[in-house]
C-alpha cells in the first residue's frame, strides 16, 4: 500500500518537513499517513515521533510539539480554537484524541461543524501537557485541559478538567489514583548531561 507513491510505512524527510511545516527540528520522525491541517501553524521542536494515521489539526493559536515526545498511532489532535502544546518529553500512547472546542448542546442549542455559528454554542480552550505528562490509550482529552509536569492519564481516561502535577489520573469519571516520583526530572537532567546538552527551556 502507498501514499504518494511511497511506501506507507515511510517517513517524511527533513527537507519535506521543513517546507510543509511551520518549524522544525533534527531528527523528527512522522510517517506519511499522517495529515495535517494548517501545517504552517504546526512547529515540531527535535527527535519527535509521530506514528502512522495521526491527524493534527491546527488553527490560528497553533500546535508547539517540543523535543523528545512520541505521539502513538491513530492520534489525533485537534486545535481549530485553541493551542495544543505538547512539551519536551511528553507524549499521547495510541489513539488519544485532543479537542481545544466542543458543541455545548444544551439548552437547545445545535450542534456539529455543518451548522453556522450563531445556532451554536461552542466551548473552548487551550490544551497544555508539560513536561513528562503522559496519556494513555484510548483517552479523550476536553478543552481547557493543562497536565502539570509528569502527570500521568491511564488508558481510556476522560479529562475534563486540568490534572496537579506528578499526580496519576484514570477512569471515567477521571479520579486521582497516585503520584509519580519526582526522580524522573534527575533523571532527565542526567539523560541531558549524557548527551552533551544543555537543559532544555521551560515551555519546550
Amino acid at each position: 500500500m502507498c501514499i504518494s507513491g511511497k511506501e506507507l510505512g515511510g517517513v517524511y524527510s527533513a527537507g519535506e518537513l521543513t517546507q510543509l511545516l511551520g518549524s522544525v527540528g533534527e531528527n523528527v520522525s512522522i510517517n506519511r499517513s499522517v495529515v495535517f491541517y494548517s501545517p504552517q501553524n504546526i512547529h515540531i521542536g527535535s527527535n519527535v515521533r509521530i506514528d502512522c494515521f495521526c491527524i493534527l489539526a491546527s488553527g490560528a493559536d497553533g500546535i508547539v510539539i517540543g523535543d523528545y515526545v512520541h505521539i502513538g498511532a491513530y492520534s489525533a489532535l485537534f486545535g481549530s480554537l485553541g493551542q495544543i502544546r505538547m512539551e519536551s518529553f511528553s507524549g499521547l500512547s495510541a489513539r488519544v484524541l485532543l479537542f481545544t472546542s466542543t458543541d455545548d448542546y444544551t439548552d437547545g442549542f445545535l450542534a456539529n461543524p455543518t451548522v453556522p455559528d450563531k445556532y451554536k454554542r461552542v466551548r473552548k480552550g487551550d490544551i497544555v501537557l508539560e513536561r513528562h505528562a503522559i496519556i494513555g490509550a484510548g483517552s479523550v482529552v476536553m478543552p481547557g485541559v493543562t497536565l502539570g509536569v509528569a502527570a500521568s492519564a491511564g488508558a481510556m481516561t476522560f479529562l475534563h478538567r486540568s490534572v496537579s502535577e506528578f499526580a496519576i489520573v484514570v477512569g471515567c469519571p477521571m479520579r486521582v489514583v497516585g503520584r509519580r516520583n519526582a526522580r524522573i526530572l534527575d533523571l532527565e537532567a542526567e539523560f541531558l548531561a549524557e548527551k552533551n546538552l544543555g537543559a532544555i527551556p521551560a515551555g519546550r
